[in-house]
């Protein structure tokens, strides 16, 4: 956890264009950052953005470990780990002299609390989904822990380097019950002030157990408009943005005020049926027919104007869960009409889609191509956390979907959508056969045969037509040259205790 120090800081992933402009990080400063997703919650095991959350749950939660931007990983609350020859159990020595930040102390016991706490069905965490691996957590002495798994586990170091491993005060929790959702307590760099309309606020935390935050304070605020997120980072009231559009990239490698970040991530846009209910239950001809009726290299023309690529299955082709075998549905208008028509379906259908860039206009494009298959579509345009609500609980249709890929393990996709205990899973596609091959794949260790598995999956999805995948684009982000030493992890969140910001640009 050791500072980025001298002029190394000023380039820490934000490109070369730049002056340098001090000797090395000033301590003080007030960053604030637009963020596109809402977080559902501060208790990381209920976030319900796998990934994007963390953003939010890296001010103020740790982990036993992180997975930097390479996927190495590095000791955090843990000093160092290892697993048995049998490969059913790790041992982990933890740090020595570290705190809550409302004084408990982060020991065996804290750890112990966390880990039965994300998998007890008592509790019904989101983050359960990818932890059903962990069988018990064993205290072997104040600074040791033993966690046991039920069998061996390809993703768990991943896993617990994300959400499901973020460490929360077992004092907190116990007093303040429902109430902890909004008031967080972790061991992590800055403290959670204030959370509320769309803004998270946070000040620097001095009796962090490493070296303190440069920062005073940061802010999250909540911004899907990408016109206006540019807007606030061109005036200055912003230093950091997450996910911008294609179409704005040009303008801020323009600007001089401004860098654009590349991140190891593609943005995927997809369409899933309701599954379980009417229309499109026991319908694969309806199905098949919005599928047939997108022109996918059209979307991805208009959306991201060919720096992306057309979806052939729920990963991108940068992923270890991809294969080139995999091909997408096709665009046939004439198969589109057909299917409809066999589909015996009248009326109109409703598309729900979540009120952000791009989405609305992707939804407006998927509209106009099934009127052009002889299908009307309506839309119907929700906040994101009510579009949440309403497709989780099958009251809807069809919606237009969205997903950061690939994940840090493919195990954090096909668990949360496709899993046995799938906490997101937005199709309703409940299959058994699909459980188990999930189950299958996170057992194993050779990356090689959980591929092969993943690969089976999405082909069995393609053939069902449960979902129809569209495009990807690329996923950049968006900085102010002020902005040194931002670094994120494997999961594409970003890691502020290294940020500061230069008090001039010369």
């Amino acid at each position: 956890m050791a500072g980025i120090s001298g002029a190394a800081a000023l380039s820490v992933g934000l490109g070369s264009a730049r002056r340098v402009v001090a000797a090395g990080p000033v301590k003080g400063g007030n960053l604030s950052a637009a963020i596109v997703l809402e977080t559902a919650s501060l208790d990381p095991i209920f976030g319900n953005a796998g990934g994007a959350d963390r953003s939010f749950y890296n001010l103020y939660t740790e982990n036993l470990l992180y997975q930097d931007a390479q996927g190495a990983f590095h000791p955090v609350l843990a000093e160092s780990w290892e697993l048995a020859p049998d490969r059913l159990s790790l041992l982990f020595r933890l740090r020595q002299g570290v705190k809550f930040q409302d004084g408990t102390a982060f020991d065996a016991d804290a750890v112990k609390f966390n880990l039965d706490r994300v998998i007890d069905p008592a509790v019904n965490a989101r983050a359960r989904q990818y932890m059903t691996d962990l069988d018990s957590t064993e205290v072997v002495d104040p600074l040791t822990v033993r966690v046991k798994l039920k069998r061996p586990s390809g993703p768990f170091l991943t896993t617990l380097s994300n959400e499901p491993g973020s460490m929360v005060s077992p004092t907190a929790v116990r007093q303040r019950g429902a109430d902890f959702a909004r008031n967080p307590v972790g061991t992590g760099p800055f403290v959670v002030t204030k959370w509320g309309a769309g803004r998270l606020e946070a000040k620097r935390f001095d009796g962090y157990w490493g070296r303190p935050a440069w920062l005073d304070t940061v802010t999250l605020r909540v911004i899907s408009n990408t016109a206006i997120k540019l807007v606030e980072l061109k005036s200055g009231n912003v230093q950091l943005g997450d996910v911008v559009q294609v179409k704005d990239m040009p303008e801020i490698e323009a600007d001089p005020k401004l860098t654009l970040i590349d991140t190891i991530q593609q943005i995927t846009s997809y369409i899933s049926f309701n599954n379980q209910a009417a229309p499109f239950k026991d319908n694969i001809e309806l199905r098949k027919a919005i599928a047939y009726a997108m022109n996918r290299e059209a979307i991805e023309k208009a959306i991201s104007r060919g720096q992306g690529g057309v979806l052939t299955a729920v990963e991108v082709p940068s992923s270890r869960a991809w294969d080139k075998s995999l091909v997408g549905h096709p665009y046939d208008p004439k198969a589109a009409r057909a299917a409809y028509e066999k589909s015996g379906h009248k009326g109109p259908l409703t598309l729900l889609v979540i009120q952000r860039d791009p989405d609305t206009q992707v939804a407006q494009l998927i509209q106009a191509m099934c009127k052009s298959a002889g299908i009307d579509l309506r839309i119907e345009v929700l906040e994101r956390l009510a579009w949440v609500e309403r497709v989780l609980n099958g009251k809807y249709e069809l919606g237009v979907l969205r997903a950061s890929s690939p994940l840090p393990d493919p195990d954090m996709t096909f668990s949360q959508f496709y899993g046995r205990a799938a906490a997101n899973d937005y199709s309703g596609i409940r299959n058994p056969e699909i459980w188990d091959m999930v189950d299958q794949a996170r057992s194993l260790t050779d990356m090689a045969e959980r591929r092969r598995i993943y690969v089976a999956v999405q082909q069995k999805i393609l053939d069902n037509y449960w979902q129809t995948y569209l495009f990807w684009r690329p996923q950049k982000e968006v900085a102010r040259k002020e902005l040194q030493g931002f670094s994120r992890e494997y999961s594409g969140a970003w890691r502020y205790n290294d940020m500061w910001l230069a008090p001039s640009l010369g």
